[in-house]
C-alpha cells in the first residue's frame, strides 16, 4: 500500500515537455549550428576567399639543407595579424629547426655559411680588430620570441604570432634557410555613419617573378641594369652621382614587395678601402629590409623587400665606376703608330742637329799647333831620316867635327871630374887602414911583452 502511493508521486513529478517546447529546443539547435559554422568558416578563410591555412604555410622543399640549391622554400615572407597561426610543412630528407632573432648589421651582405655564428639573447662576441661597423662578430641573435627544436621529415608544426611587428627565423643548422613574417594590426574601416562595413577590393598580385632590364643613365652614359621583380612594378631608374645611390620609382601592388637587383662591378659598387662594404637601402627615406644573396668578381645581388605603399627606393653604395672606366681615353692604334712615328722623327733630327752643331763648335774651338820640324842633334849624333841616331863614324870619347873625329871635350871634362872627386876618398881610405894597421900592432906588442915579462918571472 505504501509502495503504491510513492510510485504514484513519482509519476507525478515526472513531466512530460510539450509539444511548442520541443519545437523551440530545436529551432534554437539549428540556430547555433549555422551560427558556429559561420564563425569556422570566417576564421579559415580569408575575405578573398583563399584559405588562411594556405596562405600562412612556409614549404620547406625537398633538398634545401644543400646550400647549392637554388630554391629551398616555396616562399620567403608571409603577412599576418597577431592571433594567427604560421604552419611550417617539412618536405626535406632531414630534419629542420627554427629560431627567431635579430641579424647583425656588420655582416650584411658578407655572409660566408661555413663560420656562420648563432647566439643566444644578448650574447657578443668582440672582434678583435678595428674596420667593422659594429662591436658584436654574432651573424644572428635569438630573441627567444620563437624556437622550433625540431620538424622531422615529412612533419609539419604550428605556431601563432603573439604581437606587432616583424619575426625574422632561420634555421639554426642551416642558415640560409630564412623565413620573414611580417605582424600587421587588423583594420577593417567602419563608417560610423552609415553604419556600413567597406571592403577594399582584391589586391591584384604580381608576385610572379620575372627578369627586366632598364637603362640607367650616369652622366649621358647609359647602361642596361638587369632586375627580377615580384609584387611591385619598377617604373624608372635614375642615377645620383652627388650621393652615389641608385633611385628606383616603383609601385607595390602585394602587401611587400620584392626587389632582386644585379648590380655590376664595372657599373655600380659599394667598396670601403678596396674591401667589399655594404649598401644603404631607404624606402621613403626609411631604412628597409635587404640582404646580399649573391657574390662574386663581376656582381652583386642583392634582394630587397619593398613595404606597400613606397613610391621611392634608393639604393646607397661608394662609387659608379662606369664614369672610371670612361675618363681613360682610348686611343686608336693607328694614331699610336703615326705619334710615335712623328715624334721618332722629330726626335732623331734634332739630336743629330744638336750633335753636328755640337761637335762643329768644339771642333772650332781646338787650337792648331804648328809642329815644326828640327834637323839639329845632338853631339855625338847624326839626323837619319829626320831621326837622331849615335854616330858610329868615330870612336869612343870623340865626335866628328867637319868631317874629322875630335876629342870630346865634355867626357874629358867628365873624367877629370870623377878623378878629382875620387882621389880625397882614396886618401882617406888609406889613411884609415894605416892607422888600423898600426893600432893592431900595438896590441899584439903589448902581449907578447906580458908574456915575456911572466916567463922572466918565473925563471
Amino acid at each position: 500500500m505504501l509502495e503504491d502511493t510513492v510510485n504514484a508521486k513519482s509519476e507525478k513529478l515526472v513531466s512530460i515537455p510539450s509539444f511548442n517546447s520541443l519545437m523551440k529546443i530545436s529551432v534554437g539547435l539549428i540556430f547555433f549550428t549555422i551560427l558556429s559554422t559561420a564563425f569556422v568558416y570566417a576564421e579559415v578563410f580569408s575575405t578573398d576567399g583563399v584559405s588562411k591555412d594556405v596562405d600562412l604555410t612556409f614549404q620547406i622543399l625537398e633538398n634545401a639543407y644543400l646550400e647549392s640549391t637554388t630554391i629551398s622554400l616555396d616562399k620567403t615572407m608571409i603577412s599576418a595579424n597577431p592571433g594567427d597561426f604560421i604552419t611550417i610543412v617539412n618536405n626535406d630528407v632531414v630534419s629542420h629547426s627554427f629560431a627567431s632573432g635579430v641579424s647583425n648589421a656588420n655582416n650584411e651582405g658578407k655572409i660566408k655559411y661555413d663560420d656562420y655564428v648563432v647566439c643566444e639573447l644578448g650574447e657578443k662576441i668582440s672582434p678583435g680588430t678595428s674596420g667593422y661597423t659594429n662591436d658584436n662578430l654574432c651573424d644572428f641573435n635569438k630573441d627567444n620570441r620563437i624556437s622550433i627544436t625540431e620538424i622531422a621529415s615529412g612533419d609539419s608544426i604550428s605556431f601563432s604570432i603573439d604581437e606587432i611587428g616583424t619575426y625574422r627565423l632561420i634555421d639554426t643548422d642551416y642558415p640560409w634557410l630564412e623565413l620573414l613574417v611580417y605582424s600587421f594590426p587588423k583594420s577593417d574601416t567602419l563608417d560610423d555613419d552609415s553604419k556600413t562595413i567597406e571592403i577594399s577590393p582584391p589586391v591584384v598580385s604580381t608576385s610572379t617573378a620575372s627578369t627586366q632590364t632598364i637603362p640607367v643613365n650616369v652622366n649621358d652614359v647609359f647602361f642596361q641594369l638587369s632586375y627580377t621583380v615580384s609584387g611591385m612594378i619598377v617604373s624608372q631608374v635614375e642615377s645620383d652621382t652627388e650621393s652615389m645611390s641608385l633611385i628606383f620609382s616603383v609601385d607595390v601592388t602585394d602587401s611587400t614587395g620584392k626587389l632582386d637587383v644585379v648590380l655590376d662591378r664595372n657599373f655600380f659598387d659599394s667598396v670601403y678601402d678596396g674591401i667589399d662594404d655594404q649598401f644603404f637601402i631607404l624606402s621613403d627615406g626609411d631604412e628597409t629590409i635587404s640582404r646580399e644573396i649573391q657574390t662574386n668578381s663581376g656582381s652583386r645581388t642583392l634582394s630587397i623587400d619593398v613595404p606597400l605603399g613606397t613610391e621611392e627606393l634608393e639604393i646607397i653604395g661608394s662609387e659608379f665606376a662606369i664614369l672610371k672606366e670612361i675618363s681613360i681615353p682610348i686611343v686608336d692604334e693607328t694614331v699610336n703608330e703615326t705619334v710615335n712615328e712623328t715624334v721618332n722623327e722629330t726626335v732623331n733630327e734634332t739630336v743629330n742637329e744638336t750633335v753636328h752643331e755640337t761637335v762643329n763648335e768644339t771642333v772650332e774651338e781646338i787650337p792648331v799647333v804648328e809642329i815644326i820640324p828640327t834637323n839639329e842633334c845632338g853631339p855625338g849624333t847624326i839626323l837619319e831620316n829626320n831621326v837622331c841616331v849615335l854616330d858610329e863614324r868615330c870612336g869612343p870619347g870623340t865626335i866628328l867635327e867637319n868631317n874629322v873625329c875630335v876629342l870630346d871635350s865634355s867626357s874629358t871634362a867628365n873624367s877629370s871630374t870623377i878623378s878629382n872627386s875620387s882621389s880625397p876618398s882614396s886618401t882617406k881610405e888609406m889613411i884609415m887602414s894605416f892607422s888600423v894597421a898600426f893600432g893592431i900592432a900595438g896590441v899584439i906588442g903589448i902581449i907578447l911583452a906580458l908574456i915575456a915579462k911572466a916567463n922572466k918571472k918565473k925563471e
